[in-house]
């Protein structure tokens, strides 16, 4: 399953030739990965700030076509894989505007206990909430999924 969020790229979101700004851009995976968050049923402030910490480890990004000012953009989430201390969210930015894929990008997260500020088990509610937007679901040994 995928989920889809909405975004349109304002002025501070560009350069000052109206076209998207490389490192703005990355705010819309932010903005992503909250709609996200917030549409699986976990509320980021409670999580984020209070239960865990979630340190971004890692972050890929292909820029594969421009954005510019007020274009409309769907942000498309899937999670990439689920591990013991982390997970990764893939994030395609699709410009509605030109029908082009605007950015493709892989973040790998990590879950902290806020106390010790060391990994953590992924929690088994974040776990239950995310299995139905992994890109491959896990498959038993007998073949059928997890």
């Amino acid at each position: 399953m995928v989920f889809h969020g909405n975004e349109t790229m304002m002025f501070g979101d560009v350069d000052a030739s109206g076209l998207g700004h490389f490192a703005h851009q990355v705010r819309l995976l932010e903005r992503a990965e909250f709609q996200f968050m917030s549409h699986v049923g976990i509320d980021p402030h409670e999580w984020f700030m209070k239960r865990y910490l979630f340190p971004r480890v890692k972050l890929e990004v292909d820029y594969t076509a421009p954005l510019h000012f007020a274009d409309n953009v769907r942000l498309d989430v899937q999670v990439g894989h689920l591990g013991r201390t982390s997970f990764s969210l893939v994030i395609d930015v699709i410009n509605m505007t030109t029908r082009a894929k605007a950015m493709a990008a892989r973040m790998v997260i990590v879950v902290l206990d806020p106390t010790t500020e060391q990994p953590t088990l992924l929690p088994m509610e974040l776990r239950g909430a995310f299995e139905p937007y992994l890109v491959e679901p896990v498959k038993s040994v007998d073949g059928g999924e997890e």
